[in-house]
C-alpha cells in the first residue's frame, strides 16, 4: 500500500456551538493526513485522473480538490477552512502521478 503525509493547517473563523463569527480566526496547529493510492482512485477512477491530465494547471486543481476534499471529510471539523501549502499540493500532485497514472501505462497494453 503506498502512501503520502501531507501536512495542512485549519482555520476556524465562526463557533462551533452557537455558529457566530469568532472576533479573531483560530489557527491550528500543523496537522498530519495520510492519503493511500486506493483513496485517489476511489475518489475518481483511474480513467478519470488519466483523461483530467490534460494539462498541468487543470491537473493540479484536480488535486487541489481531492487533497481538500478528502481531508475536510475525514479529519476537520465542518466549520474549519482546510489550508494546505503548495509544497504540499505539489508532493500529492507528484504521488498522483507516480503512483496511479505511470501505474496505468505500466499495465495498458501499448498501442
Amino acid at each position: 500500500m503506498n502512501k503520502i503525509i501531507v501536512d495542512y493547517i485549519t482555520k476556524r473563523s465562526h463557533c462551533t456551538c452557537c455558529e457566530q463569527r469568532l472576533p479573531q480566526v483560530k489557527t491550528s496547529k500543523v496537522k498530519q493526513f495520510t492519503i493511500r493510492t486506493e483513496d485517489v482512485t476511489d475518489w475518481a477512477e483511474q480513467e478519470y485522473w488519466e483523461s483530467s491530465y490534460v494539462g498541468p494547471e487543470e491537473f493540479a486543481e484536480m488535486v487541489k480538490e481531492f487533497t481538500n476534499e478528502i481531508i475536510q471529510f475525514h479529519a476537520a471539523d465542518m466549520f474549519d477552512l482546510v489550508v494546505i501549502e503548495k509544497t504540499e499540493l505539489d508532493r500529492v500532485n507528484e504521488f498522483i502521478v507516480r503512483e496511479v497514472l505511470q501505474q496505468a501505462v505500466g499495465h495498458h497494453p501499448a498501442e
